[in-house]
């Protein structure tokens, strides 16, 4: 009995061995693929921080024609003020001209651009425009301040930004204040969301919430209105809470005209809009991707009219830009001068249309498209494509274009990214980035072979010494082996 126990025993250690071989080989290969994944995490981060860093390249000069044209906006005492704020370092494009066309095409609204200075300043995108306000001549012209004070996401140093912010909630005891996607956070930075319900981009909320717990954040909803505030959900969420500002200031058919003329899907009178409680998830990897692996995003020109909607004009930078990282738009115009929008806004361009090189031309506008602006400028060979060629929002165009030209799962993103629901994501043939995803892949598997091989290496080298130390221990065959007492002396 003794020596089949025995036997048992001699039998399963092999199976032991085995099995702990085994698991430790695939241990091995989980921490070594999970190494390397972070190794291509680690290297891709200063790319996604080079993408962001280049959507806000610096302002265009303002020619003397630029400056005369952004301060020629006339001031009607009788009307309300809305002063959009940007930063010296820029905005968000549309948290900015999305409010400000609402407001603007009422008629009953003073509606200006205002910034510290009234030097150039860039909208997400590489969009220069020029501030038809600085702080200090707005309250030279409206000294009782502006009864409604927008707040989009900014760019860079925004320490007078949210001096003048705080200053305003003191002293201009009238205003109202809107923020619109990030621009929540400067208003619990100030203090003036202390104590009250506020929104925010779905990414943002989840450090919000950390950062200011002394504010009830609150998802899934399009603007959460509390006494002198009214804040906003992602990007164009911004479109929403201008209707709403109507409404209280000029009434809901005033508010239900500018919702209709800009084709605004879901406008419904009176309190906020459910929306989805969007998070994180697999589907927006394309976002990574774009950002860490798109090392040659094309320069798209944007030719920009006269007279192009300023939400038109804001479809055509957003959607590539700022969370997708697609392109490097360079704002053109037929003669290289400054444009202005429809309402008063006035764009620096980087060029001319013609003459700067780009690797293809949108234009944003449906009178642009109607009248094919870009025929005569265009540039033998350079692909153009109008935006706004159907009675429709504008950014369901710049969508569309977005899921023809890269994929599908990129233009859902953009739309997530936007928190604007529209079945225009689902145009286009190539349903996922592959060509991203292929390099995204090369530099993993680069990566594991590079891991791989320093394991072998070490391995080889442990064998080597191990080996050495054998030959060192053990005598040739036809020497007599030493003694223990031997060996130690010799060690020692």
């Amino acid at each position: 009995m003794r020596q089949a126990r025995h036997r048992r025993t001699m039998t399963s250690q092999p199976r032991v061995r085995r099995a702990l071989r085994y698991a430790l080989i695939a241990v091995g290969t989980v921490l070594l693929l999970a190494g390397a994944l972070g190794i291509e995490v680690a290297a891709s981060i200063p790319s996604m921080r080079h993408a962001a860093a280049e959507m806000y390249p610096p302002p265009e000069a303002a020619p003397p024609e630029a400056a005369a044209s952004a301060g020629a906006l006339a001031y009607d005492p009788r009307k309300p003020t809305v002063a959009v704020v940007m930063g010296e370092g820029g905005a968000n494009v549309a948290d900015t001209l999305a409010p400000y066309e609402v407001f603007a095409r009422t008629g009953g609204f003073n509606t200006y651009l205002v910034a510290p200075s009234a030097r150039p300043v860039t909208l997400g995108g590489g969009l220069t425009v020029v501030p038809q306000h600085s702080f200090a001549s707005l309250a030279a012209t409206v000294p009782d301040g502006p009864a409604i004070i927008v707040v989009p996401q900014l760019h860079g140093h925004r320490g007078p930004v949210t001096a003048w912010l705080t200053a305003q909630y003191r002293d201009n005891t009238h205003a109202t204040f809107m923020s619109v996607c990030v621009g929540a956070e400067y208003l619990a930075e100030t203090h003036i969301l202390d104590g009250k319900s506020a929104t925010s981009h779905w990414l943002k909320l989840i450090g919000l919430r950390r950062g200011y717990p002394g504010i009830t954040w609150v998802a899934g909803k399009r603007f959460v209105e509390d006494g002198r505030v009214i804040s906003t959900a992602g990007v164009l969420s911004g479109i929403d809470g201008a209707l709403r500002l109507t409404e209280r200031f000029l009434g809901a058919d005033a508010a239900t005209v500018v919702a209709d003329e800009i084709r605004w899907p879901g406008y419904r009178p009176g309190a906020g809009l459910d929306i989805p409680v969007f998070s994180p998830g697999p589907a927006d990897l394309p976002a990574v991707l774009s950002a860490a692996f798109g090392w040659n995003r094309p320069e798209m020109g944007v030719l920009v009219t006269s007279g192009v909607g300023e939400i038109e004009l804001a479809s055509a930078y957003r959607p590539y830009t700022e969370l997708s990282y697609l392109a490097m738009p360079q704002t053109l115009s037929s003669t290289g001068q400054s444009v202005t929008t429809v309402h008063g806004v006035t764009v620096i361009p980087r060029g001319r249309m013609g003459v700067r090189d780009v690797d293809r031309v949108v234009v944003p506008g449906r009178v642009a498209a109607d009248e094919h602006v870009a025929d005569a400028v265009r540039r033998d060979g350079t692909d153009v494509d109008y935006l706004h060629t159907r009675d429709e929002f504008a950014f369901d165009g710049a969508i569309r274009d977005i899921a023809t030209h890269y994929d599908r799962a990129t233009a859902r993103w953009v739309a997530k990214s936007l928190q604007y629901p529209t079945d225009a994501a689902d145009a286009g043939t190539s349903a996922w980035p592959w060509s991203l995803t292929a390099i995204a892949l090369g530099f993993l598997l680069l990566i594991v072979g590079a891991l791989v091989g320093l394991c072998l290496l070490i391995r080889a080298a442990i064998r080597a010494v191990l080996r050495r130390r054998r030959v060192r221990q053990d005598p040739p065959e036809d020497q007599p082996a030493e003694s223990s007492a031997e060996r130690i002396r010799l060690l020692t």
